[in-house]
């Protein structure tokens, strides 16, 4: 650049040390207290709801791709641990962040301890909610948003504003009870109420409080639709309003317009709304998905879309939604979600780059849910096996124990094929790392079931009924499959997802019912690379806690007193030193400039 303007040459250095700022993000720093509320009674019913800094849901966690999150999480319950698991946020290289009893410790009561984590590569709508002893059923959940960075706009005009809404389906027992029954006798009983954003229906006349969202006539909204409930699927629509598909769980869809929306169990959607009615109030109605018309008086939550200055309330019969039990209905939709190939997302490049068509499968598991009894306790399987919780996190025993130690049965899970009767255990798969692993989910019940795996996207290539076969692989769609974190297995049918285990870690692989979940549905996946490198897998976090078999290592040493080399940077401190010469030039700049 001999002889150009120095303000050029400075101008094109600041546009590149912002666009690193971009890619290393922002750090953004939280304190959460969880603890428990007994005066909120969503349902008027006397039962502790597990609140964020006094919130219910909790509050948002607002971000922007490659930010970097610290949440100090204080665990202000009297007598129950809490982890925090954060459903979609992949936690790339860095599966010690994950909030689930096989990677991490317990924050025991009276104590705390901080997430830190990047929300790398990533976009879209997600929630986080408590993983241990139930306690999703008594609340601790809230949204998470991911912003495009500046570089990369959405495939969609900025909308006039953002609503989160968290719906799904709410116990009258505390989830203490619940709990207790499911590891001691048993419980039988289903979520009988469905609440929006933790309140209950504008139509119940018991109901403490219904939600409201106010909207303008003429401007388009995005609503960010969660299902955080822990068994019923649930249809979403909104009176005389259609509603257009853009995003589901960090990935751009094709945009649909659709009169009503199936969510599942631990799925996330974006639509947008545009107000075009005459102002007035209009409904918003979930009603729950496999439920009979007894369940349904009280499995249906209503809110209100409220145009600006009206005074008109909502009136009319509720919007129609298709029958609960059309499964066909539920499938045909499921099918034309599709990944949109030609946009960016967290990257400029487009979604599509990503060809799975042409992919070769290194592995493949044939998994299928199944419900016994032992001792006259009901429990819940994958290929016959039940889960069985250890007291040392898995993760700890793999990088500790020498892999393991006892502490889990690596490879000897039946990952194609059901055992005879049932086994209870702890048992790890090895996932190839940097392989294609073909999952199909075969659900053998008479009910819906969701199945999420931690670290990684599915890239959803079938639907089916009835019984899966290799043949069933012709009805794949590896052109333009949806990619989400947590896909539906419709009653007695199969899904099939593609995953590339790029990302080193102990992952957890479970269903999205919650008492499938507790009661033993889970297992988890070992994607292992013997590459010592730090940026391939994190080493653990200072902070570690430590539990079971694992004792925490003594302290270190005093420095000695003769100097000697320093370590080499981690990658952590890279980035830091990297951030520091970024705001150091810009400094420099701006006192040129001036």
């Amino acid at each position: 650049m001999r002889g150009s303007p120095i303000w050029l040459v400075l101008s094109l250095v600041l546009c590149s040390l912002l666009s690193m700022q971009a890619i290393i993000g922002e750090e953004i720093f939280l304190e959460w207290h969880v603890a428990e509320d007994n005066n909120i009674k969503p349902i008027s019913v006397d039962q502790p709801v597990i609140t964020i800094n006094g919130k219910f849901p909790g509050p948002l966690l607002n971000a922007s791709t490659n930010d970097n999150i610290h949440v100090n999480v204080f665990n202000d319950m009297d007598q129950y641990p809490v982890l925090i698991t954060w459903n979609g946020i992949q936690q790339r290289h860095n599966s010690w962040q994950d909030g689930v009893s096989g990677t991490n410790c317990a924050i025991q009561p009276g104590t705390n301890w901080t997430y830190e984590f990047q929300l790398k590569d990533q976009i879209g709508s997600f929630f986080y909610f408590p993983s241990l002893y139930f306690e999703k059923a008594g609340g601790g959940f809230g949204p998470i948003q991911v912003n495009n960075r500046v570089v990369v706009q959405p495939p969609f005009a900025e909308p006039d504003g953002d609503f989160n809404l968290l719906i799904g389906d709410w116990y009258e027992d505390s989830f203490e009870v619940i709990g207790d029954k499911l590891g001691h006798e048993g419980y039988k009983n289903t979520p009988n109420i469905m609440l929006m954003n933790g309140k209950g229906s504008y139509l119940d006349p018991k109901a403490k409080s219904n939600e409201s969202f106010t909207v303008q006539q003429g401007k388009t909204y995005r609503l960010r639709i969660s299902n955080v409930g822990s068994e019923w699927s649930y249809n979403f629509r909104i009176q005389n309003h259609s509603m257009v598909l853009v995003e589901t769980e960090g990935s751009y869809t094709n945009q649909i317009t659709l009169d009503s929306l199936d969510v599942h169990m631990g799925q996330s959607y974006s639509v947008l709304v545009t107000a075009h009615q005459d102002t007035a109030h209009y409904y918003i109605v979930a009603t729950a998905k496999m439920a009979n018309s007894t369940q349904l008086q009280t499995l249906e939550v209503v809110a209100v879309l409220h145009y600006e200055n009206s005074t008109k309330p909502a009136n009319g019969p509720l919007p129609n939604g298709p029958d609960p039990f059309d499964v066909n209905f539920s499938i045909s939709q499921a099918r034309s979600i599709r990944l949109n190939l030609t946009t960016g997302a967290a990257r400029p490049n487009p979604q599509g780059s990503f060809n799975v068509s042409n992919v070769t499968l290194s592995q493949t598991f044939v998994l299928q849910n199944s419900v016994n009894k032992k001792n006259g306790m009901i429990n819940y399987a994958i290929n016959n096996v039940s889960y069985v919780t250890p007291q040392t996190p898995l993760k700890l025993a793999d990088y500790y124990l020498n892999g393991g130690a006892g502490v889990y049965e690596l490879d000897k899970f039946p990952a194609n094929s059901s055992l005879p009767e049932t086994v209870y255990g702890t048992f790890v798969v090895s996932g190839e790392h940097k392989g294609w692993l073909e999952i199909v989910f075969k659900n053998e019940l008479k009910v819906m079931d969701s199945w999420h795996l931690d670290g990684f996207g599915f890239f959803v290539v079938g639907y089916g009924s009835g019984n899966w076969t290799p043949k069933s692989r012709r009805t794949y769609n590896l052109y333009d499959p949806v990619v989400r974190s947590t896909v539906q297995v419709y009653p007695k049918g199969w899904t099939a997802v593609y995953v590339y285990l790029d990302n080193p870690g102990m992952w957890n692989l479970r269903s999205q019912n919650l008492k499938h979940w507790f009661l033993g549905q889970e297992l988890y996946i070992r994607v292992y690379d013997s590459d010592p490198n730090p940026a391939k897998e994190y080493l653990p976090p200072k902070t570690l806690l430590y539990c079971g078999n694992v004792q925490a290592p003594p302290p270190t040493p005093p420095p000695s007193p003769n100097p000697v080399p320093a370590p080499p940077a981690s990658a952590a401190t890279i980035t830091t030193i990297k951030r520091q010469w970024v705001h150091i030039i810009v400094t420099i700049f701006v006192v040129l400039i001036i």
